[in-house]
């Protein structure tokens, strides 16, 4: 795929998108998924994969993850930046992958645990200097305000938002940022998109880029800030690495390199393989950045924790 035939592409996703307020939401969970590409590879996510939660190039599942793509298989493209020239490469979700010794090779990734992980949340909230609530439902809307309403304000001032619109404007992107956070919290976060449609009608295609970058960067810092705090919480008790968290590191050089050598690795390699335990419905998964028009620097964005 040329590089202009993804801009294409894209336009023709955000037109999905924007035509219809049930794909938003759709997308909103896939912002939530995969929290460590940039908006610009979320949509493309979302056009050819949309229940990904783990992807990873070819290379590094067969490396790193002793996993291989199941012949047939089709990459997802991502845009990014080698030497200053815009290039596409492919990702695969896990769900495309098998076991290269056909036997069960689990690929441990972070989730939320509700009992343990809940005060941390709370805690988060602290530092901020804020009191948090008791329902988990309205810390996660807290947290989308702490992390994300500089930017929604600066989003709304760029939108032109009436002054009689914008209080409810940016409750519909606070609400938007918690719809994308809730499988990650293990959650159904109530948002009522009819009440939204006038705030959609905000949106078209430039727009959507920004409003997008927002919902993304707060999804990012928020569970970026999360999975930290609950790493280090484990490592005080004791717990022990072993291989499968190898998944939860990433070395932002050795992901790029990576990503420039495999490129042109659209399609999987092995057939006929029968899948160990690759689709779960958890909501773990690897993330990793691109460096699109619209993205975040892979270089400085690529945390440890996944």
């Amino acid at each position: 795929m040329r590089t202009n035939d993804f801009y294409t592409l894209i336009e023709l996703v955000k037109r999905e998108v924007l035509d219809s307020e049930r794909e938003y939401l759709k997308l909103l969970k896939v912002i939530g998924n995969n929290q460590r590409y940039d908006f610009l590879s979320q949509l493309s996510i979302y056009d050819r994969n949309p229940k990904a939660v783990a992807c990873a190039s070819f290379d590094m599942w067969r490396d790193r993850f002793h996993r291989t793509v199941m012949r047939g298989e089709k990459g997802i493209p991502i845009l990014y930046e080698s030497e200053g020239k815009q290039k596409i490469a492919y990702v695969f979700d896990i769900s495309q992958t098998v076991s290269i010794d056909r036997n069960v090779n689990e690929v441990e990734l972070w989730s939320f645990d509700k009992e343990k992980d809940t005060d941390t949340l709370k805690e988060m909230i602290r530092l901020e200097g804020y009191t948090p609530h008791d329902s988990l439902l309205e810390n996660i809307y807290f947290l989308s305000r702490i992390y994300a309403d500089q930017d929604i304000y600066e989003l709304v001032n760029n939108l032109r938002v009436p002054a009689e619109d914008r209080n409810a404007f940016v409750h519909f992107m606070r609400e938007s940022i918690s719809y994308a956070l809730s499988d990650r919290f293990h959650v159904e976060y109530p948002i009522d998109i009819e009440k939204g449609k006038e705030n959609f009608l905000y949106l078209d295609s430039v727009s959507l880029m920004f409003a997008g970058n927002c919902i993304s960067n707060a999804c990012n810092r928020i569970l970026e800030a999360t999975i930290e705090r609950t790493k280090k919480l484990s490592l005080s008790h004791g717990l022990t690495k072993n291989r499968s968290e190898e998944y939860n590191k990433s070395n932002p050089e050795e992901v790029r390199l990576e990503t420039e050598r495999n490129g042109e690795a659209e399609q999987g390699g092995m057939g006929d393989a029968v899948r160990s335990n690759d689709e779960r419905d958890d909501d773990r998964g690897e993330r990793v950045f691109s460096d699109g028009e619209y993205g975040r620097n892979s270089e400085d964005n690529q945390e440890e924790n996944f």
